[in-house]
């Protein structure tokens, strides 16, 4: 999954980028987008039942969301440390103030942030990729965890169809190379 680190290149904070990009790099933290959901299908552009509300915290007043999200079928999530996750947005109380839009919004989350839970492998229709799911209820998401932070909140969808068009641009072909070496390999042992 190249994607989260083609986000965080083009469109990460400064913070964001120190961080995550050498972990991403030297294999620390392996990546994966969290964006289908139980009754999205193929269709990246359903957020149904993945929103987030412009909040403050409790406690500390500091301003972030709380999230709900149910996500599957998510390539390299069973050993992802790292999940770019799509959420629908919405603000009711106007606490963006004017930086930042609703809709479409990326957060990052490593694997182990409170409330989020990357489930075990599950294989629909024997594929070989690590699928499993993401999901959580409630989990509280400061600013820092938005990918470009709280200006770039509504702005995801561009992200990913940026993006998600480069990581497919490498995994379906090397995906149908497999397959095809299979086939090969496969007719070479019936003819003999």
């Amino acid at each position: 999954s190249l994607g989260p680190g083609e986000l965080l290149v083009r469109y990460g904070t400064d913070e964001q980028k120190e961080y995550f990009l050498p972990r991403l790099a030297n294999g620390t933290l392996i990546p994966c987008f969290g964006l289908t959901g139980p009754h999205s299908g193929s269709d990246a552009t359903s957020l149904i039942g993945s929103d987030c509300v412009v909040s403050k915290h409790p406690v500390t007043g500091e301003l972030g969301v709380v999230a709900s999200f149910k996500k599957r079928y998510i390539t390299l999530a069973p050993v992802a440390g790292v999940v770019g996750l799509g959420l629908n947005l919405s603000d009711p109380e106007g606490l963006l103030g004017g930086s930042g839009d609703e809709g479409f919004t990326v957060a990052l989350l490593e694997r182990g942030h409170e409330g989020l839970r990357m489930g075990p492998r599950h294989i629909p229709l024997n594929a070989a990729f690590m699928n499993g799911t993401v999901e959580g209820e409630d989990v509280w998401i400061p600013m820092s965890s938005i990918l470009g932070g709280q200006e770039r909140c509504g702005f995801g969808w561009n992200m990913f169809v940026e993006c998600l068009a480069e990581g497919r641009g490498v995994s379906l072909p090397a995906g149908g190379i497999g397959a095809a070496r299979r086939v090969v390999a496969g007719s070479a042992i019936l003819k003999e």
